[in-house]
């Protein structure tokens, strides 16, 4: 890598991406690496250290950014730190000297405790990803180009002036113990405009929706008139219902595409006795693909497919994947067995897909 840098062409390059495991011995050298990348016109910079499995954390310098003979901030469009270690005040300046900035995103940060992501009309962002930064107690976004969101934490969250805020997603990891009510009431000022939202949810016997007295807000969410795409990613035990996640859907009139992918932590999953899923009536008219992932086969699988079977009228595709993404292949349903049980349920119209 030194001997390339030296060279003329690496002033032309407009990507400079560094994805390895860092040691202590090597920080120096990102460090070098990173001063002849400012010295260029580059477009866009990626820090990327989340496989590091030394220990060694890479602090940003942020005595480089006090250096006015690095033009590269000028041009940079799109900067990606994961497990980077920097300041709320580092991430500020890059904000307020990268005037064409459009993608920030930071993961892993240590040492951000508070943010303001804040700028009229010359601020160009339009993606922000501040996620499993625990250290993150403050978060003030005004960003009237902003499209995409994506936090781990809501508590601290402060949102102002994002009308083209459509794509939200909120992974709760961070917060398990703030309710989605509250969520909700921090994500209010785009609630009416949204058109993707994606949530992780917990629920490992604790987690926002884990305590019966917090089970019944779920129904109490604000309708959501413009959203088409709803991703949940939904973390439990695996006998818990999942009936009450149809909230989701009925506070959405005009969704058209709803995935979802369940964790389940215990193996084997316990069953119970099936509540008809009648119980819940509520015709949707817009659903046409319904995905879901980590499918066991349990009564609680069941009723949320009979749900959907049941209530959405237009149902065009259902596709079915028994991979959870965290145990092994072994200890999924088999692909015959699914095939077996649900061809049967299964309106002819609807195109059922076993992956």
């Amino acid at each position: 890598m030194d001997s390339v840098i030296r060279s003329q062409e690496f002033l032309s390059l407009k990507e400079f991406n560094i994805c390895y495991r860092i040691d202590k011995s090597s920080r120096k050298s990102v460090t070098r690496w990173l001063e002849f990348a400012f010295s260029g016109q580059l477009e866009r910079l990626t820090l990327d250290f989340q496989e590091n499995t030394t220990g060694t954390t890479y602090c940003f310098p942020e005595a480089l950014l006090n250096r006015s003979t690095f033009v590269g901030f000028k041009s940079l469009k799109a900067i990606v730190f994961k497990s980077v270690s920097l300041s709320g005040g580092a991430i500020e300046f890059l904000l307020r000297n990268c005037q064409l900035l459009e993608q920030l995103v930071v993961h892993e940060s240590e040492t951000t405790t508070k943010l303001q992501v804040c700028g009229g009309s010359s601020l160009k962002l339009e993606h922000l990803e501040m996620v499993y930064c625990q250290g993150l107690k403050s978060l003030k976004v005004s960003a009237p180009r902003l499209t995409t969101l994506k936090v781990s934490r809501v508590k601290g969250l402060l949102l102002e002036n994002v009308p083209m805020l459509v794509n939200v997603s909120v992974n709760f990891c961070d917060d398990n113990s703030v309710s989605i009510k509250h969520a909700f009431s921090v994500l209010a000022c785009c609630i009416p405009q949204l058109q993707t939202l994606c949530l992780t949810l917990y629920n490992c016997r604790y987690g926002w929706i884990g305590p019966d007295e917090e089970i019944d807000e779920i129904c109490e969410l604000p309708v959501m008139p413009k959203l088409n795409k709803l991703v949940i990613e939904y973390i439990a035990n695996g006998d818990e219902s999942l009936v009450r996640l149809s909230a989701l859907i009925r506070a959405s009139p005009y969704l058209e595409e709803f995935l979802f992918h369940f964790k389940w932590c215990r193996i084997p999953r316990k069953d119970r006795k099936m509540k008809a899923a009648t119980t819940i009536r509520s015709p949707h008219n817009h659903l046409k693909v319904f995905k879901f992932r980590g499918y066991y086969g349990c009564t609680n699988d069941v009723e949320l497919l009979s749900y959907v079977l049941e209530n959405c009228a237009v149902l065009e595709k259902i596709i079915i994947d028994p991979n959870d993404g965290i145990h092994p292949k072994e200890e999924y349903i088999p692909r015959k067995v699914i095939k077996q049980k649900l061809e049967p349920q299964v309106p002819q119209r609807i195109e059922l897909v076993i992956l």
